[in-house]
């Protein structure tokens, strides 16, 4: 006999929490934090730049430092969470992401505020996993898609407000408002967990530590391989022995996943065409995506002379495109197919890029919002498809993993775009720089520039007014046509994305969710009603 208060097994897909779409909006507010945190800061770049002596390879670790960690530590966050109550591990990660703004907003040198961007990464990593878990466990898969695209759109919102956000701070006050900007929408998050019920993973798996290690550690010393290695030379000890250390790690992990009774990342998975070809299409659009906007917003204030708040402005119409399609995505994908409309959505993003490899300093802001929006429209149109397909793949127990790699695929993606592209832009700009200013400059002067754009900004005031003029025509001429040339870079790799989605996705939407194949697993995730 059943208690009063006990549903009976398989009776969860027959009653639909009435609290589920404000639980959505809970959900939905701590992925706005996470992805405005990815952007809002990029338009701080410049004047952290002018203020803390920063290098381009500085700023790449000011950005790099939150997905770095975020991603590293996304698939081992999300087993705790399935394990330990996935509310409870959320509430945690927005405390120790509230602690990193503080850290952020407090730096008086480059290192403290990278540090602080880590602590961030750190709580970004507990609450993004989860909050796509529980949204994949609130909602029946009926109702599933349209609950994942408004979960999408809002993490849009974020990316794309984050620049006009941090543009008005910074006008407003400085660059460290972009972090106490955090304080009071966390607070809101952490009040709104009361209404969020507690879930976690009935089977009760362990968790896979030496994974999380080897990850964590591959990973970052992959990134850190190719952002110093313009400094360095690619050739030198430091650099080869970084990418061969890099390389032994992630083989290890790999071995490590197979061999492990609970392993973090389940490569069984993979096996899975929509899962497998979602999973790197994610990657390759968040690889272009970033690594746009953070050349983007030094280009049009360093370069065309616009205030930040001007800067984020331009790039805020990116945001309403990406609200637009959403909304659209999901009716489209029932009508035409998953495959097309990612198709079509990478193509646009494609041609958006290829238009950006022809910007010059007299573009009009007409046509670099056109671009922008266009860019944001393909972006909106491909992401909720992508995310269902993903979470549709894996059982409903596994969905903090599932979400885990979803996020992964995300995040690292955006800090291999920012560590490749913007590496090799500030090759070509070296380069550019040697041959617009040899001879024509002090050596001293020629030596800071070569630092990037944003040490050009900040040593011209000292200069005689003919040295820092041609200083800054020849810098910005060098700049340019690097960012142009990095632009080519991110449209090869959307373009290879295009063909790939060709190739792995499904012509038709999963309408069942996969199911565990491991017996005597529960069907019901317990409930509680406990916040901590």
């Amino acid at each position: 006999m059943l208690a009063e208060n006990e549903n009976p097994p398989n009776i969860e897909h027959e009653q639909r929490d009435p609290r589920r779409w404000l639980i959505l909006a809970v959900m939905s507010l701590g992925t706005l934090i996470v992805f405005l945190d990815l952007t809002v800061v990029n338009t701080a770049l410049p004047a952290i730049s002018l203020d803390l002596g920063a290098s381009t390879s500085q700023l790449q670790w000011i950005v790099d430092a939150y997905v770095l960690a975020l991603a590293g530590l996304l698939m081992f966050a999300g087993s705790i969470g399935d394990r330990f109550g996935r509310r409870r591990w959320m509430t945690v990660g927005l405390v120790v992401f509230g602690v990193g703004s503080v850290v952020g907003a407090l730096s008086g040198d480059v290192t403290t505020l990278v540090i602080g961007r880590a602590i961030q990464g750190l709580g970004a990593a507990f609450v993004l996993p989860a909050t796509l878990s529980i949204v994949t466990n609130t909602f029946e898969r009926d109702e599933r898609g349209k609950a994942i695209a408004i979960w999408t759109a809002v993490g849009g919102v974020g990316i794309g407000f984050g620049p006009a956000v941090g543009g008005y701070l910074v006008d407003r006050w400085d660059w460290s408002a972009a972090f106490w900007i955090h304080i009071p929408i966390i607070a809101v998050a952490l009040i709104g967990q009361f209404v969020v019920k507690e879930s976690r993973d009935p089977g009760h798996v362990g968790l896979d530590v030496p994974g999380a290690i080897t990850a964590t550690l591959g990973i970052s010393t992959l990134v850190f391989a190719v952002i110093q290695g313009a400094e360095q030379g690619w050739s030198s000890p430091l650099i080869i022995s970084s990418f061969a250390i890099a390389t032994g790690l992630l083989a290890l992990f790999v071995y490590v996943e197979t061999k492990a009774a609970d392993p973090m990342l389940p490569l069984r998975f993979f096996k899975n065409r929509d899962f497998t070809g979602s999973v790197l299409i994610l990657g390759m659009m968040f690889f272009a995506g970033p690594a746009t906007f953070f050349f983007l917003t030094q280009f049009f204030q360093i370069v065309q002379g616009k205030s930040p708040l001007e800067a984020g402005l331009l790039i805020l119409p990116n945001a309403g495109a990406i609200i637009l399609a959403s909304a659209a995505a999901p009716k489209l994908a029932q009508m035409v197919g998953p495959k097309r409309i990612v198709m079509l959505a990478v193509a646009i993003m494609t041609a958006a890029v290829v238009i950006l490899t022809g910007v010059s300093a007299d573009w009009s802001a007409t046509t670099e919002i056109a671009v922008i929006m266009l860019f944001g429209f393909g972006f909106g149109l491909g992401m909720p498809s992508l995310t269902d397909m993903v979470m549709a793949s894996v059982p409903v127990e596994d969905a903090g993993v599932g979400s885990a790699v979803n996020d992964v695929a995300r995040e690292l993606g955006s800090a291999l775009g920012v560590a490749v592209v913007g590496t090799f832009i500030s090759s070509i700009y070296r380069s550019n720089v040697e041959n617009q200013l040899a001879g024509q400059v002090p050596f001293d002067v020629l030596e800071s520039a070569k630092e990037g754009i944003g040490a050009v900004a900040a040593t011209i005031p000292a200069l005689p007014a003919e040295v820092g003029a041609t200083t800054f025509q020849g810098a910005s001429t060098a700049f340019i046509d690097a960012m142009n040339s990095g632009f080519w870079l991110s449209a090869a790799i959307l373009a290879f994305a295009v063909a790939l989605a060709a190739w792995l996705l499904p012509n038709k939407a999963r309408t069942d969710q996969v199911t565990r194949t491991i017996t005597e697993t529960p069907t019901v995730l317990p409930v509680t009603a406990d916040v901590l």
